[in-house]
């Protein structure tokens, strides 16, 4: 029976068709105890003896690798920014990901942030819940300008919600499809109502947005991040919100998770969310089906 490491909570904690996929595969579920990412050294003690990992935002490195061995990690989600890839590709080591499964949910969440600025919904329920009764005038989506820096599944699934809801797009993505039209990253953060990051962290992209860009947005613009911590210069950030030179952002990621008493927290204009754009029954079912798939496929063909 091949043993499996699984670290993603909701794996764990919600039931479905991925438990009885293990069960039915013959695959041996190893969970941590602890619901936290684990470092690179509780995970390599986690994952010994385990040829393959399911893995969510826990740091993999050379040493985790090793210490499986593994011979196949699959990223429960998108993103591979926790994974020395060099380090598996060095070491034969198979990385794959359920890249997609989680799109509609991100992309609802994204799109919910972006209504919770445009129309203050979370301080109109801070200021109700605290015995006030007083309105801050809002904007319509409709006819807005949306600026999408990042073009892949979800970013083409906020780009159909909000076409529905009537706004205009523009997209920067250096690497998008020939038949779609794009901008730089500058036209569109000059000439966008809301900016929304849909953008995998590297070397190249993080910081992508700092204090030139920030500086390059339009008066009022809204920004909104639920792609990766690290996008954006948090502290640059906070300057522009604190004069108002933006309207507002909203977060569903942080450069350090959780983001402690970072000062964005204690701003009217900012809505905080705590890396909540997978956790949905939903994209956990598909996920954690694919996953199981990809380890049950790769040792099906002989771990070639």
């Amino acid at each position: 029976m091949i043993e499996v490491g699984i670290t993603p909570r909701s794996f764990r904690q919600t039931p479905g068709p991925h438990h009885d996929l293990l069960e039915k595969r013959s695959l041996k579920a190893r969970f941590p105890d602890s619901d936290e990412p684990l470092d690179a050294e509780a995970l390599a003690a986690f994952v010994a003896g385990c040829p393959a990992l399911i893995v969510g935002t826990d740091e993999v490195d050379a040493q985790v690798l090793e210490a499986g061995p593994l011979e196949l990690v699959v990223k429960y989600g998108t993103g591979m920014d926790n994974i020395d890839i060099e380090s598996a590709r060095a070491r034969g080591v198979r990385v794959e990901s359920t890249a997609g499964a989680n799109s509609r949910s991100v992309a609802e969440l994204t799109l919910g942030l972006m209504l919770a600025l445009a129309r203050n919904i979370a301080g109109h329920d801070r200021g109700v819940r605290s015995g006030l009764w007083a309105r801050h005038t809002g904007v319509e989506l409709e006819g807005k300008r949306l600026g999408l820096v990042g073009f892949g599944a979800v970013g083409r699934e906020v780009a159909r919600m909000a076409d529905a809801l009537g706004m205009e797009l523009m997209i920067h993505d250096p690497y998008v499809d020939a038949e779609i039209e794009h901008s730089s990253l500058r036209e569109v953060l000059s000439n966008s109502d809301v900016v929304s990051l849909h953008l995998p962290l590297n070397d190249e992209t993080r910081g992508v947005i700092a204090v030139d860009e920030l500086a390059a947005m339009k008066e009022g613009a809204l920004l909104v991040n639920t792609a990766r911590g690290g996008l954006v210069d948090e502290e640059a950030l906070v300057e522009v919100l604190v004069t108002g030179r933006l309207g507002g952002a909203a977060f569903d990621v942080f450069s350090t998770e959780p983001p402690g008493d970072s000062p964005l927290l204690h701003l009217e204009n900012f809505i905080a969310s705590p890396h909540a754009g997978a956790a949905t029954y939903e994209a956990i079912r598909r996920a954690g089906v694919e996953a199981v798939d990809k380890v049950v496929a790769f040792f099906a063909a002989g771990a070639q």
